[in-house]
């Protein structure tokens, strides 16, 4: 399966430590924010990583280059930053069918478990939640 990774905003909260990187390249943990990201998806059975990039793209690229732990990675640039929706139509070609989508400046402690059958609903801030969900890992099929 394939997993897209809107990686492409600068990260203005994020200052001083966005100034020369882009934040999927912060550090946590000893590691960039998107390689957490990216081990997490081929946990959950990525095969191929589309990863959307725009500000300071370069330092994402020259890092990670064409693989990640043997698993392919496709680049397209977001020319600009116009929202989550616009970021996710650059890949909206190389897309193939199901796909999993991360937002590339989340790091969650466990791998989000996606496709699990909803335990209860809570309400919170009046948003329905699916309890045991973890993470923003969402798998969207094209209809």
């Amino acid at each position: 399966m394939q997993a897209v990774v809107l990686a492409a905003g600068e990260g203005t909260r994020l200052r001083p430590l966005t100034e020369d990187k882009p934040k999927g390249m912060v550090e946590v943990a000893g590691k960039p924010i998107l390689t957490h990201c990216f081990e997490q998806l081929i946990e959950l059975g990525a095969e191929e990583l589309l990863v959307v990039v725009g500000y300071k793209k370069q330092a994402i690229i020259n890092h990670y280059e064409d693989e990640f732990e043997g698993v392919p990675i496709t680049y397209t640039h977001q020319r600009e930053q116009l929202g989550l929706a616009h970021a996710l139509l650059t890949v909206e070609d190389d897309v193939d069918d199901e796909f999993m989508l991360m937002l590339g400046d989340n790091i969650s402690g466990q791998p989000p478990r996606c496709g699990q059958p909803t335990a209860g609903r809570t309400r919170r801030r009046g948003l329905p939640r699916r309890r045991g969900a973890v993470g923003r890992s969402v798998t969207i099929r094209r209809l």
